[in-house]
């Protein structure tokens, strides 16, 4: 495998666009966790049929309903012109959660963010797997979580400063939106027309045989990833950080090894194949959980940010290798798309398992399942590779 990343004809405003696309899923996956408690308590922690867990979570659900459909936009009208208007919706109900009066309401705000987001996905790692090669993909599949976890690292910090004061004044960083979609309509080609060939392919979507893969992994590595942060607050909590700032920064430590594995991921994948990727990810997420479920104090449980942070780093960027592999041009976006609905409906599907557990036995057993989902995982790639089955790429 080559090490080169050969040039991109994806210029400069092209790729901010991509770098946009990245702080805008930080911001959604990762400023709302430390303001929770804020919102609960001014909402309670239920009303009607919706909690205040899926003012976080609704986000997965809108991903899964966006980014397939996004995908399906992508291939038939341009990723262009999806990452322009989902840029615009990101925005719009975003900032627009600030006025929200009542629960009911920041859900859908989020739910509208989540559709949003989810279309900008499937649209900007499509444009990833037109414009570049295999080292390329690498690269910008571990540059672009890296990039959002950064992007969240920092911003959720404000977002837990202003939220100490002023919890609504905290979805103004939604307005990165605006930004993305003006990155976009600069600098994403538009899309060629497509030939007779090109349509008959598009015609054919996604062969049956992909969908086990694309769900199985997509639904389980999204809630190791994405799921933690419903109850990582609550954990927090459980040992004595009372403050959303305070939680924020204890966050960093897995931001931060999410950060540096996936910008390091290229070189990472020029040493193991992918299938060892997604071993030594999910291990690491497996173990990361376990002691963030147990440990008995802040920085015990940091240290298991840190851990679980290195697995997710790895595996998010292996799942989008993975989906760019399995499709060519006529159907790439509808397979991203797929792919990332599963990742961001895993967390939102699985809610309604744990948040039950979580309210009679604790946050400690909800991150317990979850780490034991990582650990299936790694056992089911480990026995896959050392039965010499075929390789994922």
């Amino acid at each position: 495998m080559s090490g080169l990343v050969r040039p991109s004809p994806l210029g400069l405003t092209g790729r901010a666009a991509l770098i946009a696309f990245a702080t805008m899923s930080g911001v959604a996956n990762s400023t709302l966790s430390p303001i929770l408690p804020q919102i609960e308590r001014e909402f309670g922690a239920a009303s009607g049929h919706v909690t205040v867990t899926m003012v976080l979570t609704v986000l997965g659900l809108g991903v899964l309903i966006g980014s397939p459909l996004g995908g399906w936009l992508g291939d038939r009208l341009g990723h262009r012109r999806v990452m322009f208007v989902s840029g615009l919706f990101y925005g719009l109900a975003g900032c627009g959660i600030l006025f929200a009066a009542t629960l009911e309401q920041a859900v859908l705000g989020r739910l509208i963010v989540g559709i949003a987001l989810g279309s900008m996905g499937a649209a900007a790692f499509s444009v990833i797997g037109d414009y570049w090669d295999e080292a390329g993909r690498n690269f910008w599949s571990g540059v672009i979580p890296s990039v959002g976890a950064l992007a969240g690292m920092a911003l959720s910090i404000v977002a837990g400063s202003l939220a100490d004061t002023a919890w609504r004044t905290s979805f103004l960083i939604y307005a990165v939106g605006f930004v993305a979609a003006a990155l976009a309509l600069a600098g994403i080609p538009e899309k060629p027309a497509a030939t007779a060939r090109g349509r008959a392919a598009a015609a054919s979507g996604i062969p049956v045989r992909l969908l086990p893969s694309i769900l199985g992994f997509g639904l389980i590595v999204g809630s190791i990833a994405t799921g933690t942060s419903a109850y990582l607050p609550h954990r927090l909590v459980d040992v004595g950080v009372a403050t959303s700032s305070g939680r924020a920064i204890v966050a960093l430590s897995g931001a931060a090894t999410v950060v540096l594995t996936g910008f390091a991921y290229g070189r990472i994948r020029r040493l193991i194949s992918l299938d060892l990727a997604f071993i030594f990810g999910a291990a690491c997420s497996g173990f990361g959980l376990l002691i963030m479920a147990y440990a008995p104090t802040a920085p015990m449980v940091a240290g298991g940010m840190a851990i679980e942070g290195l697995g997710i780093g790895v595996l998010m960027p292996s799942l989008m290798v993975y989906a760019i592999g399995l499709s060519d041009e006529s159907n790439r976006g509808r397979v991203i798309g797929l792919m990332k609905g599963a990742i961001f409906g895993g967390p939102f599907l699985v809610q309604f398992a744990l948040d039950p557990v979580r309210l009679h036995a604790g946050a400690s057993a909800a991150l317990a399942i979850l780490s034991a989902s990582g650990a299936v995982l790694a056992l089911w790639f480990a026995a896959r590779w050392l039965g010499r089955r075929p390789k994922l790429a």
